[in-house]
């Protein structure tokens, strides 16, 4: 059995790609929805941060999924997204006076020690307060986070090399 073959036997039904035919022989038209939750300052736990290339943009994008839960900690009212920009270089860039810049410097408790070390490891798997509001533009409008508030775990420099600075 080729390779191809075998990871296509190994998928689960719901991933392959079918056509269902709806009335009039149409295909049936997926979309993604998005959660959409009453805009407002929610406590939030981030379970994924990450950085891609956006073709639709041409750019760096790192996104942060955020589980948005009720103030008593109970309940999840929905998986979350924020969106930075990281330019169209050939690698993501966060210049000082970038909202990731800033955001990345909260959630560290302080600013870097190298120039090269900003990665988006640093938002998961943390507690924090969130601004969600809903997104502007389109027919269909869904929640995003505007604004991390502020980080409730974590932050003591988490990002620090113990290569450097030399030994005394």
């Amino acid at each position: 059995m080729s390779r191809t073959a075998l990871r296509r036997n190994e998928q689960p039904a719901k991933e392959r790609h079918t056509l269902r035919v709806v009335g009039n022989n149409e295909p049936a038209v997926e979309w993604t929805e998005y959660p959409r939750i009453k805009p407002g300052d929610y406590p939030a736990f981030c379970k994924r941060a990450r950085w891609y290339w956006e073709p639709g943009f041409k750019r760096w994008t790192c996104i942060l999924f955020f589980d948005v839960l009720t103030e008593g900690l109970q309940d999840t009212l929905g998986t979350i997204p924020m969106w930075f920009n990281g330019g169209a270089g050939e690698r993501p860039r966060a210049g000082r006076r970038t909202l990731y810049f800033s955001a990345w410097v909260m959630a560290n408790g302080g600013p870097p020690v190298r120039k090269d070390r900003l990665s988006a490891s640093v938002f998961a798997r943390r507690m924090a307060r969130v601004r969600v509001a809903d997104t502007s533009r389109g027919p269909a409008p869904y929640s995003v986070v505007r604004e991390i508030i502020a980080w409730s775990t974590g932050g003591q420099a988490v990002n620090q090399s113990n290569s450097q600075g030399g030994h005394r």
